[in-house]
């Protein structure tokens, strides 16, 4: 009893002498006391409260001092909705057949592990229990997603020794043959970016025959009829850049203090959209890329296939080329939304 009494006065003398702490306790004082304010102003000129929405509440306190997580991994429709290119082998998704890592076609009825690696995208939040789900589907886009397991990671802040943390799952593929596709999603209860949460892995790899040849389904999961438009790129992941120390820079661009986390962020943003921006890896001249058909339309739950075939233009060639097609749907004005895409690698020996 006496230890712990020690112990709680011990506390309390810490928070005395804490300027921190004061300052923070002040910051939230006055953002509740500016908050009781204006909603007292609302009632004097008989204007009703505002209705909280899911998961906020009334009083919106500081961002320095309410810290929210943001678990993410590779995000393809988020990336692309953001204006970047994107592939469909996803680098936070690894497959492995015991410890050997396994790339293009998968056995059937075969037991495969499967490592969801997760990122925080907060410097000050951890997040103790992120939801992780793994589902697959048949090989293509939009096609049905049937859940394989689920499991829980705890997350550290950015930087820290548990970001990224890892689910391992184990998967014994269908006894049909053929090409699967997996999907991580992620789930936590106050994220701070919900959009990043869905991962998707999808590569096929096949040898090349003069031409090499792919088919993967379509499908529409609308209760509408919709159009689709197809198209391939050759985007791939770029190399990461040694890390160095964010600084900003004088108006001699000579190095100067360090940039604040948000400028560090904002800088990475800016510099991948100029780089990697989607439209800007198209198929090189030398090889020929026929997708059929290349454009359609589809009732409502209906299911094709998308007949995809390489080929190099120069005979000669050997090694590997790896394309990303990509689906879009087209909306009445014209405007596209990405639904789903496939990885493709032609190999020649």
């Amino acid at each position: 009893m006496a230890g712990s009494l020690v112990d709680h006065v011990r506390t309390a003398a810490l928070l005395l002498f804490d300027a921190e702490f004061w300052k923070r306790l002040a910051a939230g004082l006055k953002a509740l006391f500016a908050t009781i304010c204006r909603l007292q102003c609302r009632l004097a000129k008989g204007r009703p409260l505002p209705t909280p929405t899911q998961n906020d509440c009334c009083i919106q306190l500081p961002p320095d001092i309410y810290k929210r997580a943001d678990p993410l991994l590779y995000a393809q429709y988020y990336l692309m909705a953001q204006g970047l290119a994107v592939t469909w082998d996803n680098p936070d998704i690894d497959i492995f057949d015991g410890a050997a890592p396994v790339g293009g076609a998968l056995q059937p009825a075969h037991t495969y592990r499967v490592r969801v690696r997760v990122w925080n995208g907060s410097y000050d939040a951890p997040a103790v229990g992120v939801g992780v789900a793994l589902s697959y589907l048949s090989f293509g886009a939009q096609t049905v997603s049937r859940p394989i397991a689920s499991t829980a990671v705890n997350l550290g802040a950015k930087g820290t020794i548990d970001c990224p943390a890892y689910a391992e799952f184990s998967w014994t593929t269908p006894a049909a043959g053929g090409h699967y596709c997996l999907q991580a999603q992620l789930s936590w209860g106050d994220d701070a970016n919900p959009g990043n949460n869905l991962g998707q892995k999808n590569v096929n790899i096949a040898e090349m025959q003069s031409p090499a040849k792919f088919v993967f389904s379509l499908r529409n999961e609308a209760s509408v009829v919709r159009r689709f438009q197809i198209e391939a790129d050759c985007y791939g992941l770029p190399k990461l850049r040694p890390c160095v120390p964010p600084r900003g820079e004088d108006r001699d661009g000579r190095a100067g203090t360090p940039r604040s986390r948000l400028a560090e962020s904002k800088a990475r943003w800016a510099t991948a959209l100029e780089e990697q921006a989607y439209g800007r890896f198209a198929v090189p001249d030398d090889w020929a890329v026929r997708i059929v058909p290349r454009t359609l339309s589809l009732q409502p739950r209906q299911v094709t296939e998308i007949a995809v075939e390489i080929e190099p233009k120069d005979a000669a060639f050997r090694g590997s080329k790896t394309f990303n097609v990509h689906v879009f749907a087209i909306g009445d004005s014209g405007s596209r939304t990405m639904t789903g895409g496939v990885t493709l690698t032609a190999t020649k020996g």
